[in-house]
């Protein structure tokens, strides 16, 4: 089900028309980023997201959904599920405003979309790091190292590393690459120091299996961000600044997809720090089972490398 949010207070009634606009009635072959291709629509300016702005007077997705689906009485959702879409069945949902209708500036107006704040910060990171770790009956001990990219200015790196204090049941070594995460931080000293405890496994014989399966299951909340980064083929974190520097778009592709999360999955996003990492299984391996509790202990710094 579509994650949507009421507003409160509204930043548009229900009953809300804008000015120098003209009703449109939705079909199923419409959506925002279309409407936004419409001559009509690009004389005045607006991207999608101002189209949205101009109807409901925000650009927070989960109240766009609250109000495509109290006001236009959309009931079709994404293929993802995180979005309500138009639908033809939309002007026959009961008991709501505006159902199957949608406004839209009239040609040559050029509308006032951009009447809001800046848009908030992401404070958030990704990258690559390199991991180490070893279990011995009931303790064990893993390192960290690597570097991550600001989300909000790709210019800005921070080199990052953490020891993993474990305990639990196990025997071996394992070791590899992995992707790293990182919410609620806009410097390094907001990370410094931060410790963060998970419960972990790892069952590897070679490739490092164990961790592909509970990658699978453990971090649905940052699906989107997990799927853009494994379209990136960088293997190191040099890798990956060369990759990001050469090819911006690939940067893009990965502040939309934190953008995503963000929005739609309650990140805490300038709370405290949150801190994901998953393994990279092709090129994580070893000999270890192992069982146990992590307390991750982080520190980081200003990285100014090339």
């Amino acid at each position: 089900m579509p994650v949507m949010k009421e507003p409160k207070p509204l930043p548009s009634p229900l009953d809300y028309i804008p000015e120098q606009s003209i009703p449109y009635t939705v079909s199923s072959k419409d959506s925002w980023d279309t409407l936004a291709l419409r001559s009509d629509v690009q004389s005045s300016g607006m991207s999608a997201y101002d189209l949205c702005f101009f109807n409901f007077k925000t650009r927070n997705p989960a109240e766009i959904n609250w109000y495509l689906n109290h006001k236009v009485g959309c009931r079709h959702v994404t293929r993802d599920g995180l979005n309500y879409m138009f639908s033809n069945a939309d002007k026959h949902t009961p008991n709501v405003p505006n159902p199957g209708v949608i406004y839209l500036p009239k040609h040559g107006t050029i509308a006032p979309v951009h009447e809001t704040t800046d848009e908030p910060t992401l404070n958030a990171w990704l990258g690559i790091v390199g991991k180490a770790g070893t279990m011995f009956a009931v303790v064990g001990i893993e390192t960290v190292t690597g570097a991550v990219v600001s989300l909000d200015d790709p210019t800005k790196w921070m080199a990052i590393g953490a020891a993993v204090n474990r305990v639990g049941l196990g025997w071996g070594a394992s070791g590899g690459a992995a992707f790293v995460f990182i919410s609620g931080v806009s410097s390094p000293q907001q990370l410094n120091g931060w410790q963060q405890a998970d419960g972990d496994f790892n069952f590897a014989i070679g490739e490092n299996w164990g961790k592909m399966a509970k990658s699978a299951s453990k971090l649905k909340k940052i699906k989107p961000v997990i799927e853009a980064m494994a379209k990136i083929s960088a293997k190191t974190p040099g890798g990956l600044k060369k990759l990001l520097k050469t090819e911006p778009d690939r940067y893009i592709d990965l502040v939309k997809a934190v953008k995503s999360v963000r929005d739609y999955r309650g990140l805490k996003g300038g709370e405290e720090p949150e801190v994901f990492m998953w393994d990279v299984p092709w090129l994580s391996g070893g000999v270890e089972a192992s069982v146990f509790y992590g307390l991750q202990n982080f520190n980081a710094m200003w990285d100014g490398t090339n």
